[in-house]
């Protein structure tokens, strides 16, 4: 018999007894399934490549309990073709699944410092907003405890000459994404349309879904919009050459290091990579005071990005404006929880408009068959979006859920007592359109912030 913790997903062979507890999250006998009519699957260690650009393994650490791979296959939904070489869509849940920590994101913070000295480069940090709280937990601080001044500040004394919010790029997705969604809507295009926001989903899409390439938006995801436009127009507001400025995004995805590979951005460095930073430059955070962005500050619409259901509402918002001319207020829309997914259902100009939002892929599996009832829909790999990925600080297994939960809140409560709400009236979006790109969708963005996505199929199945 083989049992499965739903907590944290370990496998474990023979029968349960009483007493009998999870070696990995210390769960009981009654958090554990029965697994029926699955494969039989040696859950040793998962292989890591180390050509892999998102995550290492440091081997001293490693026990070969076979948590990594358990996770990859029963919460990531990686299919094995050869078990020592399996596929992987770089979004760093194996470790936070690891116990023992043997499993980390592939450090660059080092590489970033050292360019930090280099006189003739001039370094920027984006940030997203999952990092912001979910960095205090490394210094003792609350779960879910929101650290954006504190950590401004941090990156100011490591040296970065500008530090600016990755929420900005969030504004410009949902701007270039609603009009896309409109766009297909009018000219009857290929419906449903997918969000391209996160790597891990896009990357499983292009592997396991290659047909439905066509329904995810041809959007850059926000870091690679805002990559872009510092590299094509920052630079050059600046009067900074491209090449001698360096693009460094702070994140809580190992798989925007995937990304970097064809993108303007050039290093991302992880919540859980900063934290090492701040302590070995000996910086107390804890005593830091607050400081702001430089520029390029997005709206709290952008700011919800990081928690699963955000950018649908950023979106929403964007095409409700679009379609009405009117602002969207949380009334108009009816959300209902379903087993494996959230609904989200409102009128526009007499007409319902049903989407949906989902996170983890075994939701997304059992959502595909009925994907066609559904005008738009928001994928995330990760446990409750980016507020739980890879690249965050490790918590306790048992206390997961319960501390995304804090985080998701607390970035929701920055969007409840925000005075700017909407992409739309960012004004620093508005200056960026009026000045550089006309509209969403323009010449301009089309060449900018929009890009095909590649068929990955044959190359791992």
């Amino acid at each position: 018999m083989k049992y499965k913790c739903k907590k944290c997903g370990f496998i474990h062979e023979g029968e349960l007894f009483d007493g009998y507890y999870c070696p990995l999250c210390k769960a009981g006998i009654f958090d554990f399934e029965e697994i029926v009519g699955k494969e039989e699957i040696n859950y040793k260690r998962v292989y890591v490549d180390p050509d892999n650009p998102s995550l290492m393994r440091i081997e001293e650490k490693c026990i070969n309990c076979g948590a990594c791979s358990s996770t990859c296959i029963n919460s990531v939904n990686i299919r094995y073709k050869n078990p020592d070489k399996p596929i992987c869509i770089n979004c760093g849940q194996c470790i936070l699944a690891c116990p023992t920590g043997a499993l980390v994101p592939k450090y660059d913070y080092n590489k970033v410092l050292e360019l930090i000295s280099d006189k003739s480069k001039t370094v920027i940090v984006m940030t997203s907003p999952a990092v912001r709280v979910s960095l205090g937990d490394a210094f003792g601080l609350k779960p879910g405890e929101f650290v954006e001044g504190k950590m401004i500040s941090a990156l100011k004394k490591l040296g970065f000459k500008y530090v600016v919010d990755t929420a900005f790029g969030a504004d410009l997705t949902s701007m270039e994404e609603a009009a896309e969604l409109q766009e297909r809507v009018n000219n009857d295009d290929v419906l449903p349309m997918f969000t391209s926001c996160c790597p891990s989903w896009v990357k499983y899409a292009s592997i396991y879904h290659s047909e439905i390439l066509p329904n995810i938006s041809t959007c850059k995801t926000p870091i690679g919009m805002q990559a872009t436009y510092l590299k094509k127009i920052f630079s050059k507001e600046k009067k900074i050459k491209s090449k001698d400025l360096v693009v460094v995004a702070l994140t809580s995805c190992p798989a925007k290091k995937y990304e970097t590979l064809n993108s303007d951005c050039n290093y991302v460095i992880t919540t859980s990579e900063l934290a090492l930073a701040i302590r070995e430059n000996n910086i107390d955070f804890k005593t830091l005071d607050d400081s702001k962005f430089d520029s390029l500050v997005g709206s709290s619409s952008g700011m919800i990005y990081n928690t699963s259901g955000g950018v649908m509402l950023s979106v929403l918002r964007c095409y409700y404006k679009l379609e009405t001319g009117n602002d969207l207020i949380p009334e108009k829309i009816l959300i209902k929880d379903r087993d494996f997914y959230k609904e989200y259902n409102l009128k526009i100009n007499k007409k319902q408009v049903k989407t949906a939002v989902i996170y983890q892929m075994e939701n997304l599996e059992k959502f595909l068959p009925i994907k066609d009832e559904f005008l738009f829909i928001e994928v995330m790999n990760c446990n409750h979006g980016c507020v739980g990925g890879g690249g965050q600080i490790p918590t306790p297994i048992v206390d997961q859920n319960g501390i995304f939960n804090k985080r998701s809140k607390s970035l929701l409560n920055q969007d409840n007592g925000s005075s700017v709400k909407y992409p739309y009236k960012n004004p620093e979006i508005k200056k960026a359109y009026k000045t550089y790109f006309s509209k969403p969708l323009s010449k301009k963005s089309n060449e900018l912030f929009h890009k095909k996505h590649k068929n990955l199929r044959k190359d791992f199945i």
